[in-house]
């Protein structure tokens, strides 16, 4: 939120929580993105980019991800890549583990975090590599966060995927992509903000329920 669009947060909480609004309606196509067989609208989260891909990261380097509540990622790892993150709104529970253990039963997180709205973690590409990250369902708004990633001097392979474990226990690739430009993003969360039925409660608490579609 700023003095251009002090909205923009409620207006992406509109976008969730309202049938024909694009993030509803993106999040919605994403519930196959990691499981093709098994459709999860929970774990499917909106990546946001800013950039270019100039072969520097894996994928585009700076991505804002947008977490309704409930929702999570897979566990996953980052291409032995560099990567700051820092909560711009709501919270984040990170689980971190040892390894990406291709068995149905998985393995343990070793640790974990929540992290509020100001609060930077990272990875490096032998710390805190491979994690899951949840937005809560007791959280009370979505949560947002920017991730900036970068392979390191040292590293010379370039892998261009994360890995994740589905939900068979198999480590699948997934190539880090952009669900919208920044840019674009923020103007048709305007767009959106601005048309929307004025009987819609400002101060109303809303989460992305998929037993509503």
């Amino acid at each position: 939120d700023d003095a251009d669009f002090p909205d923009f947060t409620k207006a992406i909480e509109y976008s969730i929580a309202t049938s024909g609004c694009w993030c509803n309606t993106r999040l919605q196509e994403k519930s196959t993105e990691f499981n093709k067989d098994k459709p999860n609208i929970l774990e499917t989260y909106l990546r946001i980019t800013l950039g270019e891909n100039n072969g520097e990261s894996p994928g585009i380097p700076y991505v804002m991800e947008i977490w309704p509540i409930g929702h999570y990622s897979p566990i996953h790892s980052h291409a032995s890549a560099d990567a700051i993150i820092r909560v711009l709104h709501g919270n984040i529970f990170v689980e971190l583990y040892p390894f990406l253990c291709a068995d149905k039963d998985g393995v343990e997180p070793f640790a974990n975090k929540t992290f509020h709205k100001d609060e930077i973690t990272w990875i490096s590409p032998t710390l805190n590599q491979i994690h899951k990250l949840t937005n809560l369902e007791k959280n009370e708004h979505t949560c947002i966060t920017i991730q900036c990633y970068m392979y390191n001097d040292k590293n010379r392979s370039h892998y261009d995927y994360f890995d994740y474990l589905d939900v068979n226990g198999k480590v699948q690739q997934y190539e880090p992509d952009s669900d919208m430009d920044f840019v674009k993003f923020k103007e048709l969360m305007k767009t959106e903000w601005t048309n929307r039925p004025r009987s819609f409660m400002d101060n109303v608490k809303h989460a992305f329920c998929p037993c509503c579609f």
